[in-house]
């Protein structure tokens, strides 16, 4: 490769990322089988054939039987085997790195990991057991992005560097380039074993803008699996609450629910004065867009519970309040300054 290419080469790399869809995917395996077979052999390592989970939860069986163990150096591309594109610390590469993953849509598909681990992004990088296995997978997606990187990287400091001229950008695309085609044929992550790559194709996202959503069925799947999630505004939340008419929700659901995010969709779909009316609600106080409601919780008490609204959604939702608060401004200062959390109902 000439150094005149890279900038060329880098807003190439950059279109197909952007072009890749979360919402249709289609895996073309033998692209994708051609794509690793130059990863190994740029690495000298021996090409392994691949096998092919069906969604995550299969992914994760596939690795139990296959024993892998959880050291990235071990189970994924040594990064030190690609001539020092990991350790690139310089601000132009870290920014076009991010540049490529932002748009590429990779904080959709982090949020699919957390899915699939039942947790957030800290949780499933320090549970152990099924967590460990996501975070010892290769990452086409990154490594694709890292392609990206290294183009605008080189550019710049073969033009401004003149030491950097030493620097040979003949062959660096025989190690990132190969991804690029692998994740446009619809590989997402990929584990090695001793004797196979396991692989795992994107799943199929529903979107609203950048936020996995879906109002009427599963947000997340695999084109081959059995596995769903269903989320709404980026919260996820149970088939029951998707697939259930709102008319047909019983407004009692929040008082079961500790998740405030999960409530707040609840509220959300079922509406607000619904609500009220299902669980028999009267308004003790009233303070700009806050009102402090007496629920009915159905069990022979009434319990205060603070509705406010959401300045950035413009929506309302509703939170448990101590037993003793008795107007907004005392339910605020509650919420505010407690160890006992919201979601607390009873």
């Amino acid at each position: 490769m000439e150094q005149r290419e890279l900038a060329g080469w880098h807003r190439e790399i950059m279109r197909r990322l952007v072009a890749v869809s979360l919402t249709d995917v289609k895996v073309n395996h033998p692209v994708v089988a051609g794509a690793l077979e130059k990863v190994f052999k740029a690495l000298n390592r021996p090409v392994l054939p691949i096998r092919w989970a069906k969604d995550g939860q299969d992914a994760q069986a596939l690795i139990a039987r296959a024993g892998v163990i959880s050291e990235v150096d071990d189970v994924k591309v040594n990064p030190g085997t690609f001539r020092s594109g990991f350790i690139r610390k310089q601000d132009n590469w870290r920014n076009a790195l991010d540049e490529a993953l932002t748009a590429a849509q990779s904080g959709v598909l982090q949020f699919v990991i957390e899915l699939i681990c039942g947790g957030s992004e800290f949780e499933y990088r320090t549970k152990h057991g099924h967590a460990s296995v996501w975070c010892t997978a290769g990452n086409a997606l990154e490594f694709a992005a890292r392609a990206a990187a290294e183009c605008a990287w080189a550019h710049e400091y073969y033009e401004t560097e003149s030491r950097f001229r030493q620097y040979d950008i003949s062959g660096f695309e025989k190690d990132w380039f190969p991804f690029v085609d692998a994740y446009e044929a619809g590989l997402w992550l990929f584990w090695l074993t001793g004797s196979e790559v396991i692989a795992l194709s994107r799943p199929i996202v529903q979107l609203n803008g950048q936020q996995v959503h879906s109002e009427d069925g599963a947000a997340v799947r695999w084109p081959e699996g059995e596995e769903e999630y269903f989320v709404i505004n980026g919260v996820r939340v149970t088939r029951v609450i998707i697939e259930t008419p709102a008319g047909e929700l019983d407004p009692r659901l929040i008082l079961h629910e500790r998740n405030a995010a999960v409530r707040r969709e609840i509220v959300r779909k079922i509406g607000i004065e619904r609500v009220c009316r299902g669980l028999n609600a009267q308004c003790v106080d009233r303070q700009g867009d806050y009102e402090l409601l007496m629920l009915d919780l159905h069990d022979e008490r009434a319990r205060p519970f603070l509705k406010m609204k959401d300045p950035s959604r413009g929506i309302y939702h509703i939170e448990g309040v101590a037993p003793e608060c008795e107007t907004v401004a005392s339910a605020l200062a509650w919420r505010n300054d407690t160890h006992v959390p919201p979601a607390v109902l009873t």
